[in-house]
């Protein structure tokens, strides 16, 4: 029989055990089945956003506003932050998930990886063109070649042969008669929810501060600001909201539902913040 540990030995267990517990916080998950008031919150600041800038648009007493800082593609925002979106997303979660238990971060990866490959489809790559070249194309968009002088200048016939954005963009075309549903709002809005639903626990927790909430709150601002900024001044309103609605498909899906009433995918997935 093995001899009982020493009492100061159980002392020590004991106090190591409550070290531990005052530097790691419990984090308790929204065990309900549905959205929670605060989740429905947050999912209606980017639709409110939209309705913001549109009404700032329509309203602004001046035509200079139409020639902000902002309403340049080329901005210092636009060509270094959102034109890598997806990658400053994926930093800030980096950056959270150090904070995370060991044995939390694989499922944290996963659920990461759920949202890229949503990100993938709709703006890089969905068996050829991307989600969104292929619904313009479908609605009758094509790619207009501007320069009608030069060697690869063949009208609408040569543009039709140009099925993404990105191939139409390098030839010197531009995108026109389709639907072009905005990839800047699908992008802002899918990074911000999916950070949102990740960090979220531990503000319930009321672990707000450190390095790693500052991380993911920096971005929000940001994508929140750009979002803005082309509801103002970047495509119609119908293009806006297909591309809320397509952000939404995936966050919806999986934290609005999913992980709420499947038990088999939170074992799977598991919780954000467990």
């Amino acid at each position: 029989m093995e001899p009982l540990p020493s009492r100061s030995a159980s002392n020590g267990f004991a106090l190591h055990k409550e070290v531990t517990e005052l530097e790691t916080p419990r984090i308790h998950p929204n065990s309900t089945t549905t959205l929670s008031t605060v989740e429905w919150f947050i999912a209606g600041i980017y639709p409110a956003t939209l309705v913001l800038a549109s009404t700032f648009y329509l309203l602004s007493p001046s035509p200079a506003t139409n020639e902000s800082y902002f309403s340049q593609k080329g901005n210092l925002f636009n060509v270094v932050f959102v034109k890598y979106g997806w990658l400053w997303t994926t930093f800030a979660f980096l950056v959270h998930c150090t904070r995370l238990r060991k044995s939390s971060k694989p499922k944290a990866a996963l659920r990461w990886g759920l949202a890229t490959v949503w990100w993938i489809l709709v703006t890089q790559w969905f068996l050829g063109p991307p989600l969104m070249d292929r619904a313009f194309l479908v609605t009758g968009g094509t790619c207009e070649m501007l320069d009608t002088e030069g060697p690869d200048a063949m009208g609408m016939s040569k543009g039709k042969l140009l099925i993404t954005s990105a191939a139409c963009k390098l030839q010197g075309g531009k995108w026109r008669g389709g639907h072009d549903l905005s990839g800047h709002v699908f992008l802002l809005t899918h990074a911000s929810l999916f950070l949102w639903s990740e960090l979220l626990p531990f503000l319930r927790a009321g672990v707000s501060g450190g390095m790693e909430s500052g991380a993911v709150f920096t971005i929000l601002g940001m994508w929140w600001w750009m979002l803005l900024m082309t509801g103002i001044y970047f495509h119609t309103w119908t293009e806006k909201v297909t591309g809320l609605i397509v952000a939404t498909m995936q966050w919806g899906l999986l934290y609005g539902w999913a992980l709420k009433a499947l038990p088999g995918v939170r074992v799977a997935l598991g919780i954000p913040g467990v």
